[in-house]
């Protein structure tokens, strides 16, 4: 069976894997970094324990602080880069498994992620995704002025697969940045919800999104029915 001419794009974040789980691996590899070179103890626990209080943005500054560490800003900025480029210890959701599967040489596939190019491509490849897609798009390669909600990453993918527009859909996670330009391009919209993601309890706009999920196994046979696209060769409808 050839491919429909529907392409499902997917965030990546939040959306195939859970965003906790590469802090958590980052935290560990900052940790590791900090005992073998700075001789201090108990950072990837300090900064967990920061991090699900909610606290962003100065975790490695406020888990310094907590364990009673003066560091100058050129430490700081050595751990950063630990831990934007650690290889993470991260693993596809089992519904994500399932509904890429399930999509696999059916319709077009795409990814379309902000963030460090490096930290993204790693997670990437962590998860084994650079060959399950048509076409992957990391917007921090062309600079941050260029994240979401930014129209540039979507209207590439729209030049690389050269499909009409109303046979696009973007499936994601945060409301306050994912929706805005493929809606703008006449894309179809779908939010994944999940439990303890980190954009679990912002509400979407009404009408910003075609529907919402918890879990992507709702995917396909919602593609199915938007798209008059069959799997039958997947046993399942």
């Amino acid at each position: 069976m050839s491919k429909s001419n529907v392409c499902v794009v997917f965030d990546l974040d939040d959306t195939l894997y859970m965003e906790r789980d590469y802090a958590r691996s980052g935290f560990c590899a900052v940790g590791k970094w900090c005992a073998d070179r700075l001789g201090i103890e108990g950072f990837q626990q300090q900064a967990q324990a920061l991090f699900d209080e909610g606290r962003r943005g100065d975790v490695f500054n406020a888990t310094l602080d907590r364990l009673g560490v003066v560091c100058d800003a050129v430490t700081i900025a050595m751990m950063v880069k630990v831990y934007r480029e650690h290889f993470p210890d991260i693993k596809l959701l089992p519904d994500a498994v399932e509904c890429l599967e399930r999509f696999q040489g059916l319709v077009h596939l795409g990814l379309l992620t902000d963030g460090n190019p490096i930290s993204q491509w790693a997670k990437i490849d962590a998860l084994g995704l650079r060959y399950r897609f048509d076409a992957i798009v990391v917007t921090g390669e062309w600079g941050v002025e260029f994240f979401k909600p930014h129209l540039r990453g979507y209207q590439y993918l729209e030049s690389k697969l050269e499909i009409c527009r109303g046979q696009f859909v973007y499936v994601a996670d945060n409301p306050t940045k994912d929706f805005f330009a493929p809606r703008t391009l006449g894309w179809n919209a779908i939010r994944v919800r999940r439990p303890s993601s980190l954009h679990e309890q912002q509400e979407c706009s009404r009408g910003l999104t075609r529907c919402e999920v918890s879990s992507l196994k709702m995917i396909p046979s919602m593609i199915c029915e938007l798209y008059k696209t069959r799997f039958e060769n997947q046993g399942k409808e």
